[in-house]
């Protein structure tokens, strides 16, 4: 009788630790927290990442033309000029020789072309009279040739003459263009963005850079532009007018707007690295910008046309992918659809997609509530999971209804 009763107490006990379990399983198992959003119309932005650095959109580098010592420095690092602004003066006392002794052989070329002339004409004279006298037959043929040589010789000494002064004259002029050389002034207005000489040091022209071959840089900085690369696959979707926000790596906490102005037509090739084309960026003048030609910088250029249409989408986060044994093969991609308080999974078919939300071509409609996490729950959630929903600031108004529903 005993051993009865401890059975049916055994029983009993089995029962009711059972029976709750299966109870649980049957109804999905425990509810699990999510977090949801709802499926709506947006307008995607695909954007493309690319690295350069910050530039002006005129930058004039000044070398020297002539060899000299620099005897006068107007400007430092830093000063604005206007277009024509004297800059450095080069000690210009051998340009200024050279142009005084082309003067004075100029100025003798000019009297020796007079004393031929004079020459030349009494030769000519004195031919004609001897052409009289060998027709008249008082002079012989020896004598009017001797003549005549003169007379042809001085002509030649003539032009000679006017032609080395041509020559020198020509000498003259470049003399006074290298002396006018001494004087750096500025090309365009704009700031010294660097100096590369001091007073005193020789500027010197040189192919390659040494010391003295350059001078400094002018650079007109109203207008401040971002040179980016952009690899080859992206730069089809880049164009002039589009959108970009820009970030010095000198301050990752600032972003500067900015407008693709021109795309390369042609590619900038590094050997061992895939093509990529530069793209210039207009940024917009900003109070206080510390901006500094050459310093690195990212670019996020922002695909979107400005006609660009609204299409269904969800986050990227709510998107789970399916692994593929054949990497050619596209990856499926799935969602979970709140559905009566339970989770449904459902494919989806995916087109673009910006950095947050991703567009769905296919397998969801507008209005319906999907989990887009916790991460941790949402990697391990299965189709039929029961759910509740944790409200969070930016969806709480559209959660509640289906809250308070799991809650009924």
């Amino acid at each position: 009788m005993r051993a009865a009763v401890g059975w049916a107490i055994g029983i009993a006990v089995i029962a009711a630790v059972s029976v709750p379990a299966v109870l649980r399983v049957r109804a999905g198992g425990e509810q699990k927290a999510v977090e949801a959003e709802t499926v709506q119309m947006r307008v995607l932005a695909p954007t493309i990442l690319a690295s350069g650095t910050l530039t002006y959109q005129t930058e004039v580098k000044l070398v020297p033309e002539i060899i000299g010592r620099v005897k006068e420095l107007r400007v430092k690092e830093g000063d604005e000029v206007k277009k024509g602004d004297l800059l450095l003066r080069l000690d210009p006392a051998a340009q200024q020789a050279q142009v005084a002794q082309l003067e004075a052989t100029v100025a003798q070329s000019r009297l020796n072309i007079e004393r031929q002339k004079v020459t030349a004409a009494t030769q000519a004279t004195r031919f004609r009279r001897y052409q009289t006298l060998r027709d008249e037959g008082v002079i012989d043929a020896n004598t009017y040739d001797e003549v005549a040589s003169a007379h042809e010789l001085a002509q030649v000494e003539l032009r000679t003459t006017s032609a080395a002064l041509l020559q020198t004259e020509a000498q003259l002029r470049q003399a006074r263009e290298n002396l006018a050389k001494t004087e750096v002034r500025a090309p365009i207005s704009g700031r010294v963005t660097a100096l590369f000489i001091k007073l005193g040091e020789t500027a010197v022209p040189a192919v390659t850079s040494i010391a003295g071959s350059d001078l400094m840089i002018v650079a007109d900085t109203s207008n401040l532009f971002a040179e980016v690369n952009v690899n080859e696959t992206d730069v089809a979707r880049v164009g002039p007018g589009q959108e970009a926000h820009i970030v010095p790596a000198a301050f990752p906490d600032k972003s500067w707007v900015g407008k693709v102005e021109t795309v390369a037509v042609s590619p900038r090739s590094v050997a061992g690295q895939s093509k990529s084309y530069p793209v210039k960026i207009r940024i917009e003048n900003v109070q206080d910008m510390q901006f500094h030609t050459g310093m690195s910088c990212r670019a996020e250029i922002s695909t979107r046309s400005t006609t660009g249409r609204p299409t269904l989408s969800v986050p990227v986060a709510a998107v789970r992918y399916e692994e593929v044994a054949n990497r050619n093969e596209k990856a499926k991609a799935s969602i979970f659809v709140i559905v009566d308080g339970k989770a449904a999974e459902r494919e989806i078919e995916t087109g673009i997609a910006d950095d947050n939300h991703i567009e769905v071509l296919k397998g969801a409609s507008a209005g319906e509530r999907i989990i887009t996490g916790p991460s941790r729950t949402l990697r391990f959630l299965h189709d039929g999971d029961r759910v509740v929903e944790t409200a969070t600031p930016a969806e709480a108004p559209a959660a509640a209804p289906d809250a308070s529903a799991a809650a009924r």
